[in-house]
């Protein structure tokens, strides 16, 4: 048995279930030789914090992505090395039934109880955006979870901005769901949104891993076998865990079913390590945007099998682009093939989304295909309908945008294809460009203007 290693986790099942479950299963004794012992903090968003003035630093963790760009802002290096599980159906706004707030706009002047620096306020800036909601007019109370909670029950707080398990006991205070980063209840705009992408991960110092990679590895494959137990016995994993953390069956099963527990480093993977990047630099928490070499590697978790890395970071090219209003195209950009019908295909999760994109369309006296919610839908769709122009969301569920660009172009690479996305990172940008996108409009988008671009491009392909 080797020396002791000290991994640090959280006290909630959507950050460190697969770290929960081998040390109930005592597997890094098991599987692996190593002698592991595990710290469980409250969840909340102190982790950054707890380290910082650790005396002795943890030879890894599991937390967000949030926490290793925080770190590394106080100058402590650190590497996410895998995903864990996606978690953003998770992060959730509950709204008391007390509160009056029936719409987004019912927000304003009240009271929001939220953990500073808690990923959910991401998930709040962009319903914001896409529902005109001045966040500025919102009350936000800075509170750790349970003390969320308790406010919530004595009516101090008109909502709450957390994660389960709190915020489905916060419906047992008289809250009702209102939306989170992945599916909406507000009226009108029910069903799947993509306001986050959030996932738990396993983090380790930099110096760790210099000095002992090969037992990070072995960490890895551990926390690998947990996943898989997760998916192949999900209710004998999840009654395991519900001893673990203190909650019954019933609602650990509950909690855990919205989330998808997976180690696969892929393009949304690396779109939400860049989102938050840059949210966070952006609002003034860390002084640099920092590279993807300096946030994330690869190679680890590679050693651990090569299907779980669908990554390859390419070598740095510039892509040459003007942008007006949140709207970005290249100089020379053209529509190609057949362009005196424009036949759309639309792929996107969100409702608010599709109907601003069917206005684009009707302003256009373009023809709607179809629409698509999931990137694999839209491939699908694709392949059957064959549209000369397709519109792209790039954080859709499962198969993000970028891998549907790309199986897409394989099969047209005359297809004209339009980003319509909320991730507005230069990386992502110049990634799909590459891929032959014509243009990326952020979101939200005025769909007069971004008919205005499209129809000024058409105009110009034709004369050519």
């Amino acid at each position: 048995m080797s020396k002791k290693l000290e991994i640090w986790g959280v006290n909630d099942p959507n950050i460190s279930a697969q770290l929960a479950l081998a040390i109930k299963l005592d597997l890094f004794a098991k599987e692996a030789g190593l002698d592991v012992v595990c710290r469980f903090a409250e969840s909340g968003t102190t982790m950054p914090q707890d380290v910082l003035h650790a005396e002795q630093k943890p030879f890894a963790f599991t937390q967000t992505p949030i926490t290793s760009i925080l770190l590394h802002d106080k100058g402590v290096s650190t590497k996410i090395l895998a995903p864990l599980a996606d978690i953003a159906g998770t992060q959730q706004v509950v709204i008391h039934r007390a509160s009056g707030i029936h719409t987004p706009q019912d927000l304003e002047g009240k009271r929001i109880g939220i953990a500073k620096g808690a990923a959910v306020f991401i998930a709040l800036t962009n319903m914001a955006k896409d529902c005109h909601v001045d966040l500025d007019q919102v009350y936000f109370i800075n509170l750790l979870p349970s003390d969320q909670l308790a406010a919530f029950r004595e009516k101090k707080l008109d909502a709450i901005a957390c994660w389960e398990p709190w915020t489905t006991e916060a419906q047992h205070y008289g809250g009702e769901f209102f939306f989170s980063g992945t599916r909406s209840e507000i009226p009108h705009i029910e069903g799947n949104v993509n306001w986050l992408i959030n996932q738990s991960c396993l983090i380790a110092p930099d110096e760790t891993i210099d000095r002992e990679p090969e037992k990070l590895i072995m960490i890895l494959k551990v926390l690998q076998k947990a996943t898989l137990m997760l998916e192949l016995y999900f209710e004998e994993a999840a009654a395991l865990l519900s001893e673990f953390f203190q909650r019954s069956p019933e609602d650990m099963q509950s909690i855990m079913r919205k989330n998808t527990y997976s180690m696969i480093m892929d393009s949304l993977f690396r779109i939400g390590v860049l989102s938050f990047r840059d949210f966070l630099y952006e609002n003034g928490r860390v002084a640099l945007k920092f590279s993807e070499n300096q946030l994330y590697r690869t190679d680890l978790l590679r050693e651990v099998d090569p299907a779980l890395v669908l990554l390859e970071k390419g070598t740095k090219k510039d892509v040459g682009f003007f942008e007006k209003e949140g709207i970005y195209y290249k100089d020379n950009v053209s529509f190609e093939g057949d362009l005196s019908r424009l036949r759309f295909l639309m792929a996107d999760d969100s409702v608010v989304v599709r109907n601003f994109l069917n206005r684009t369309l009707e302003i256009l006296q373009a023809e709607s295909l179809g629409e698509a919610t999931t990137g694999q839908e839209a491939i699908d769709m694709f392949a059957r309908l064959r549209p000369n122009f397709m519109t792209m969301d790039l954080s859709m569920p499962g198969l993000s945008g970028v891998d549907a660009i790309q199986q897409i172009r394989q099969m047209d690479p005359h297809v004209n294809i339009i980003v319509i996305s909320g991730i507005d990172v230069q990386e992502v940008r110049e990634e799909v460009f590459k891929l032959g996108v014509k243009i990326f409009i952020k979101k939200p988008f005025v769909p007069e203007k971004a008919a205005s671009v499209i129809r000024n491009i058409l105009e110009k392909s034709i004369t050519n």
